[in-house]
């Protein structure tokens, strides 16, 4: 059986798993479980992985990397490598759509490429007049939303392709992402301002807000200095969480602006995620490891080493912590373990009545 009917196999007979809603897991500190480590990045010089990104359903996840630019897709449960295909330049991002059938790509050959994700077919192909370093696709399947070098936010209808507008919000677009509802877009880059009289140029970072009816920037998020290279918007829709070169993740209230949480790291940060269950901030960077703080006291409560970390996916139940890395090409995955030693007595047998279909359960309801 060759990989792709190992996949499609796969798909057939494992069943999605719905996003868990109860409190299973430990609401203090996170426990985190190394499940396995992949390389993706086969180049004989420097090796890093821009992006990864888990699928809608958990099973399988995408990496792209930078100096073997290579699009990868992977098994999570084992990490066995499906397809890879190469290609002429650097891949900085991806984005699945929400049934996971397909996945999109920006990269440095001005290109935005629709994959299938069973079959590694490219299914269209758009030029643009810049590389592209952020990508998104939003959560009704309809908008895949791209960021530039440019400083563009570009729209497209994800089942025409055409594109349905665009914004200029600074220099560089380095991140994107969609509230729940799709009705605004979370946006962070930087701003280069050339010196007069030294020519030289200066990084200012931004997050912004943008209204994705009227493509305008509705809010700004006040305090990056340096170039913003991360934004997640919280699961709850209250929260947007940043980090990038001035060495610094923030937590903005989303729609008061209110700056909640502020952590400065010794390097600078490439990436942050937000627990979905909203109970911690996780941010990766130079420093060779990722953090979790604690959102409710603002406190360092884990960390975990590894080689330079330059992306951060949590799969869409909150299970698995998919981490792409600088320096080394490394792909890793883990596993956020469920705790109930928080919970009442009595607990673990609900979910048991709720979610099993044991004879001997319904026979005891």
């Amino acid at each position: 059986m060759n990989r792709q009917t190992t996949y499609v196999a796969l798909l057939t007979l494992l069943p999605v798993i719905a996003l868990a809603q109860e409190p299973i897991y430990n609401p203090d500190v996170p426990e985190v479980f190394p499940v396995w480590h992949r390389v993706a990045d086969f180049s004989p010089a420097l090796r890093s992985v821009e992006s990864a990104r888990i699928s809608p359903d958990g099973r399988v996840a995408v990496s792209v990397s930078k100096f073997g630019p290579r699009v990868m897709v992977w098994r999570v449960a084992d990490g066995t490598l499906l397809w890879e295909k190469e290609q002429n330049a650097e891949i900085e991002c991806i984005a699945f759509a929400p049934d996971g059938k397909r996945f999109v790509t920006g990269d440095e050959d001005f290109l935005v490429k629709i994959w299938d994700t069973q079959t590694g077919k490219v299914l269209k192909q758009i030029a643009v007049d810049s590389g592209l370093d952020g990508i998104t696709w939003s959560h009704d399947g309809r908008l895949i939303a791209a960021g530039s070098e440019k400083g563009d936010v570009l729209f497209w209808n994800a089942a025409t392709f055409a594109l349905q507008g665009q914004i200029n919000v600074g220099s560089t677009v380095n991140s994107l992402d969609f509230t729940r509802d799709d009705k605004r877009l979370a946006v962070a880059g930087n701003v280069q301002t050339p010196d007069p009289q030294t020519k030289k140029v200066q990084y200012g970072g931004f997050v912004r807000l943008i209204d994705v009816l009227k493509k305008q920037v509705i809010r700004s998020y006040e305090g990056a200095t340096g170039s913003v290279k991360s934004v997640r918007v919280s699961a709850d829709g209250k929260l947007i969480a940043s980090g990038g070169f001035d060495n610094v993740a923030r937590v903005h209230d989303l729609e008061t602006g209110k700056l909640l949480h502020s952590f400065p790291e010794p390097l600078k940060l490439e990436a942050v995620a937000l627990t979905s269950d909203g109970n911690f901030l996780v941010t990766g960077g130079h420093q060779r490891k990722f953090t979790f703080y604690r959102l409710r006291d603002g406190q360092k409560v884990f960390e975990q080493p590894s080689p330079r970390t330059e992306y951060l996916d949590f799969s869409a139940d909150g299970r698995l912590l998919l981490t792409a890395h600088e320096d080394s090409g490394l792909l890793s995955l883990y596993l956020m373990q469920s705790n109930l030693n928080h919970q009442p007595p009595g607990f673990y047998q609900q979910l048991e009545k709720k979610y099993l279909r044991n004879k001997d359960l319904k026979a005891n309801k």
